[in-house]
């Protein structure tokens, strides 16, 4: 929060810079503008002198001794070039429209080109030409149509380096920012995957050790069918803990894209009803309601069957897991242009928008604290994820939280 609020503070603080630099070059413009009309009335009001000291009161070739307006003292066509010649001295901009105006009523009298003050009124700059016509009050104004344009391209450079080096600012920011909230979503991911690998390995220990003080403590007495019992225990123990290891090390070392699938005909639903039966209903720890809605009428495909079985498998078992009680375990198929979708809908705890994007990131779990009444290793629909994209297809999820969740596999139907 300190950093945001000291970027934002820069932003704002730069902002403020590039304002009170943009008044400053404008400042700076109207100054120079200033100068250039001084220096072209000045110079106006030497040749007005020698003209009238050179003058013959009795030719009319000459200024004379009695002009009628300001314009028979003013030759527009060297006001044309002074203006120009002090316009450039003085670095401004060459678009521009000069005129002579009455001040009393600001009519123009003379104009270089199109003169209207309309609402820029305010960049009209003006110098009083009382100094060569004293019987009423006109003034030299000159407009700058392009004038905020000119002002910006002076600042051109020094705004394009600010802007990139706030940005650059802005992009670092935002890059350290993500990469602190990625490193704490992986530091609870890591957390999480060893509190349930401690979990799912005290369990088995915890049996084995049970039974190996069970088989230290038999006698000549001990039935052989007693010590057969425990030494099968161990053995069904060490086996379960030796496949929950080789599950971890294969899919946290080798890359899934690199099985090998061994496709043959398949019918689907034949498929999900043998991996349903032979998934848990018998010694389920929960009462499971399965029900099935298999409509696709084209339910031959052409897969891998061991490993869809397993994608089946790991997707159903995600939604007992997740579920209360007395889970509610909807299957069906249908058909969609080339594909088939094989959907699982449950009526579990649901998953929240923030989980929804890393569910199927290798080794995410919905962050649970210290609770543990969840089993895995967030490793299942990393699976799953892989061997569909394998088979060509592809998985959506939607889910809303306390009203479950639906997963829809869509498999290429082969010709």
């Amino acid at each position: 929060m300190l950093t945001s609020l000291s970027l934002l503070g820069l932003i704002l603080t730069q902002s403020y810079i590039i304002m009170r630099a943009f008044n400053t070059v404008q400042k700076q413009f109207d100054h120079r503008v200033d100068q250039a009309l001084d220096d072209v009335i000045g110079e106006f009001e030497i040749y007005v002198d020698t003209a009238y000291y050179f003058s013959d009161p009795g030719k009319d070739t000459t200024i004379g001794t009695h002009p009628e307006n300001i314009l028979d003292i003013i030759d527009t066509t060297l006001l044309s070039v002074l203006m120009h010649k002090y316009m450039d001295y003085h670095r401004l901009d060459d678009d521009y429209v000069y005129a002579i105006v009455k001040t009393q009523n600001d009519s123009v009298l003379y104009s270089s080109g199109s003169f209207v003050f309309g609402s820029g009124r305010n960049s009209v700059h003006k110098a009083c030409l009382s100094c060569l016509w004293k019987k009423e009050y006109y003034y030299l104004a000159v407009l700058f149509p392009q004038q905020t344009n000119f002002v910006f391209f002076e600042l051109i450079l020094w705004l394009i380096l600010s802007g990139l080096f706030l940005l650059i600012v802005i992009f670092s920011y935002a890059y350290t920012v993500n990469t602190l909230f990625r490193q704490k979503k992986l530091s609870e991911m890591k957390n999480d995957f060893i509190n349930n690998m401690t979990h799912e390995f005290k369990t088995p220990i915890s049996t084995i050790s049970l039974a190996a003080e069970v088989l230290l403590a038999t006698d000549a007495n001990t039935s052989t069918e007693r010590i057969k019992k425990y030494s099968g225990i161990i053995s069904d123990e060490n086996q379960r803990m030796k496949s929950q290891v080789e599950r971890v090390l294969n899919m946290a070392v080798n890359d899934v894209a690199e099985i090998s699938l061994n496709r043959e005909k398949t019918d689907i639903h034949k498929l999900i009803r043998n991996s349903i039966h032979n998934l848990c209903l018998d010694h389920c720890e929960k009462d499971v309601n399965i029900s099935y809605e298999l409509r696709a009428k084209n339910h031959v495909i052409v897969v891998d069957p061991m490993h869809i079985r397993n994608v089946i498998i790991n997707i159903v078992e995600n939604a007992i897991k997740y579920s209360g009680e007395l889970p509610k375990i909807s299957i069906s198929t249908a058909k969609a242009d080339d594909k088939i979708i094989i959907s699982v809908e449950d009526n579990g705890i649901g998953i929240s928008n923030d989980s929804m994007k890393h569910i199927f990131d290798r080794f995410y779990r919905v962050h649970t604290g210290d609770i543990h009444n969840v089993k895995g290793f967030g490793l299942g629909l990393y699976y799953v994820k892989s061997i569909v994209n394998l088979h060509g297809g592809y998985i959506k999820v939607k889910s809303e939280i306390n009203k479950g969740s639906r997963f829809d596999v869509y498999l290429p139907l082969v010709k």
